[in-house]
Parts: structure tokens; C-alpha cells; sequence
């Protein structure tokens, strides 16, 4: 069964890069939907419920850090990944201690992507 997926993220060009890369793993992954900032980010994960949530960082309204707390207090389950470009250790741990599930930084690969969400989706399983 597919994994749906919600892809948060402000610059359109990295939107269809993780839409293309996704792609490439033919029926693993389903993108439901986009969210461009944090505040939009909650709503659509509350109406969407995806199985996971790819995290930008850097939004305007509200930033990914934020955005992590709230989804995690409306569902403690979300499983989320944090997609940035900021590779600072204290980024990473702010991200963490809001409640993220893993980090990956900008640039990656298709490989990087999946072997990542892979085994997120098969931890959270057990």
C-alpha cells in the first residue's frame, strides 16, 4: 500500500523535486498534498492525515520548528521528516526536541530521500 505523504516546503522548485523523486519509487509513495508554510502545514496534516510529513524549516507565518509542535500536540503519532537546507547541529536539534522523526539536509539524492523515509515509515511500524 502506498504512503501518503505531505510535502511542506516554501520554493516550488524543491516541491516538484520531492514530487519527482517520490515518483521514482513506482507505488511506495502517494503525494497528497502541499503545504507552503507552517500554519498551512497543520491544517492540511489535520484534514489530510498523511503518513508522513516532509518539513521545511525556513516558511514565512509560521516556521517548521513551529509547525512540528503543533502537529505533534494535535497527533503525537505524526511522523515527520525535517527537509532543510540549514545544516547546523542546532538546527537539527531544535528540530528534534520539537518533535521531528529525522533530518535531511539540502542537497540530497533520490537515494538519500527513500533510504531515509524508508526506514522512518518501517521504525514507526513496530
Amino acid at each position: 500500500m502506498k504512503k501518503r505523504i505531505l510535502i511542506v516546503e516554501d520554493a516550488p522548485y524543491m516541491r516538484e523535486m520531492l514530487v519527482e523523486m517520490l515518483e521514482q519509487e513506482k507505488g511506495s509513495y502517494e503525494v497528497v498534498g502541499f503545504a507552503v508554510n507552517g500554519k498551512e502545514a497543520v491544517e492540511k496534516y489535520k484534514e489530510l492525515k498523511p503518513d508522513l510529513v516532509t518539513m521545511d524549516l525556513v516558511m514565512e507565518v509560521m516556521d517548521g520548528i513551529q509547525a512540528i509542535g503543533e502537529i505533534k500536540k494535535y497527533d503525537q503519532n505524526a511522523l515527520i521528516l525535517v527537509v532543510s537546507a540549514l545544516g547546523t547541529p542546532e538546527y537539527r536539534d531544535a528540530a528534534m526536541r520539537a518533535g521531528a522523526d529525522g533530518y535531511l539536509w539540502k542537497p540530497f539524492t533520490v537515494k538519500n530521500l527513500t533510504d531515509v523515509l524508508t526506514k522512518l515509515l518501517e521504525h514507526h511500524e513496530t
